[in-house]
């Protein structure tokens, strides 16, 4: 019996990961959007998905083939949430937007109380007259502008070559290993200032200044300005894509019994283009064929890959020391997943066919083989290391974590981190099923224990079928009304870091463009809320503030 499938219950997220657009999901099938936190699904995957007997995963023998298809897409989009909460790299670009205001907080209060604050700030440096030093009006907005770029670059730079151009191009581009330092700096300052202000247990970012300024004056590669800039064939966005891809792809081989392949995906349009360039670039530097199967040690292998490339541990959570002049290199996910490839296949090649039971013994075995090989610290280190916050110097922490009882003080930052150290801990348990959800979810590895941790683990906010608002999504155990408080304080802060990006580098008045935050509001309602908030934050509406 031949089994089809559904294209519009299967189709991956259309829009780019990344993009910072809030509409409804009409034009896409399912997208996690970052600057949001939020995940989206088409109205008809939402009719699918509530008409199932049972919350949790699925598989097609229990809820149908449309039901499996349609989960399918939401573990797809899920995987793109744990991408940017439940790994390094993934964190490291969730917190540069707060850190953005964060870091430029103190200039900004400067120059509001010395009454030269002007929209944009980026046009106000450009105009301004007189000595530019870190007391001057001039000095101030030059800071604020340089901040806000070096805050935005290393996860658009590292996004993919298209962006990465564009990045590089611009004037105010000093260096890569600059923009990752600034970056890293920024958000270790912004986690410090939350759970450890005497940096007793996160590495010291102010210990870095004189080894970063050491590399810039011997010009090493990267670290000055006017170096080459180097790119690589894939970058975060392929990477990540096709971790989702894959996984959503395997979900539904293991679902339907081993019936659907490679060429059923194809001619529905999920494999191709940015779906696929990871994988063909994994091909091209381990020297192998196109598997046979995605249920293949290739494919296992690749995966873990994935995994790995977005989990480097320089900076976060290790301290860089001695390690500066191989920082690019250790952590750019376009680097570390083409490096690690091409070294398996010339010092490693017994590690491409091992991985056939997806277990934690593999997972373990294999990604401490390749990290040890590549002088870097495992997946397992990682987690270790975050599990071991978790339990002692951060434990006050994972209380407001536990409750959902979050103190208001950098409130964004202590619900990304808390998130963040749960799923280390989890992940240190049960690695397999973060790297490999797809042969977990589905067949004969399904259990109450993984279900749990999926539910668990689901993203923070999602939309609802019949709005393009978004909604906290209730969890398992939690009080509803904790929940419905974390969204609340979660929100009241996201909206000033738009409006303080607004002011930064947008000109002209104000915008107010909230309606997918709460679609039944009034724009004066949006302006209202959005204006006392910021207030409160910088001790001036945005309506006092001059329009260059």
């Amino acid at each position: 019996m031949t089994i089809h499938l559904t294209p519009e219950l299967l189709a991956a997220d259309l829009l780019p990961v990344g993009s910072p657009e809030f509409s409804a999901t009409i034009r896409a099938h399912g997208e996690y959007m970052p600057l949001a936190y939020v995940l989206r699904l088409s109205p008809l995957i939402h009719r699918t998905l509530a008409a199932l007997p049972q919350t949790g995963i699925y598989t097609s023998r229990e809820i149908g083939l449309d039901g499996a298809q349609a989960f399918s897409t939401y573990l797809h989009e899920t995987v793109h949430w744990w991408q940017h909460i439940g790994t390094t790299y993934g964190l490291m670009c969730s917190l540069s937007y707060p850190s953005r205001a964060h870091g430029n907080y103190n200039q900004i209060k400067k120059l509001v109380s010395l009454g030269a604050l002007k929209k944009s700030v980026r046009q106000m440096a450009e105009k301004a007259t007189g000595p530019s030093t870190p007391d001057t009006v001039k000095g101030l907005a030059n800071i604020v502008v340089h901040n806000h770029f070096d805050l935005s670059a290393f996860s658009k730079f590292s996004y993919n070559q298209e962006f990465a151009k564009t990045i590089a191009s611009n004037v105010m581009f000093e260096s890569l290993g600059h923009v990752m330092h600034m970056t890293y700096a920024h958000n270790l300052l912004a986690m410090a200032a939350t759970v450890d202000k005497a940096f007793a247990t996160l590495p010291d970012p102010r210990t870095w200044d004189a080894p970063f300024r050491k590399l810039k004056d011997d010009k090493v590669e990267g670290f000055y300005y006017g170096s080459r800039v180097g790119l690589w064939p894939v970058g975060a966005r392929e990477i990540m894509e096709g971790q989702a891809c894959f996984s959503q792809m395997q979900y539904l081989h293991f679902a339907s019994g081993g019936e659907f392949e490679w060429d059923t995906f194809r001619e529905l349009g999920m494999l191709h283009g940015v779906y696929e360039a990871a994988f063909k670039e994994f091909l091209d530097r381990t020297e192998l064929e196109w598997p046979c199967s995605i249920n293949h040690p290739t494919v296992a292998l690749f995966l873990l890959l994935c995994d790995m490339a977005i989990n480097p541990g320089s900076g976060f959570p290790f301290d860089l020391f001695p390690h500066f002049p191989s920082f690019i290199d250790d952590t750019i996910p376009g680097i570390r997943f083409t490096a690690m490839a091409r070294m398996i296949r010339l010092k490693q090649p017994e590690l491409l066919g091992v991985i056939r039971r997806y277990n934690r013994d593999e997972y373990e075995d294999v990604s401490s083989r390749i990290s040890l090989m590549m002088l870097n610290p495992s997946p397992m280190q990682i987690a270790a290391k975050c599990d071991g916050w978790a339990k002692g110097p951060m434990l006050s922490l994972m209380e407001e974590y536990r409750t959902y009882d979050y103190q208001p003080e950098n409130h964004v930052v202590r619900v990304l981190l808390s998130h963040y150290l749960a799923f280390s801990q989890d992940k240190l348990l049960t690695p397999e099923l973060f790297c490999w959800p797809g042969a977990w979810m589905a067949g004969e590895n399904v259990s109450e224990r993984i279900a749990d941790l999926f539910e668990h683990h689901g993203a923070l906010f999602v939309d609802r079928e019949t709005d393009s608002g978004i909604y906290p999504r209730m969890r398992k155990d939690y009080d509803e009304k904790a929940v419905q408080k974390m969204f609340d304080y979660f929100y009241a802060a996201v909206v000033p870091y738009e409006m303080t990006d607004q002011m930064i580098v947008k000109s002209g008045p104000f915008e107010y463009k909230y309606d997918w935050l709460k679609p039944s509001a009034s724009p004066e309602e949006f302006k209202r809320f959005a204006d006392r908030h910021f207030k409160a934050a910088y001790g001036i509406a945005p309506d006092e503030i001059e329009i260059v």
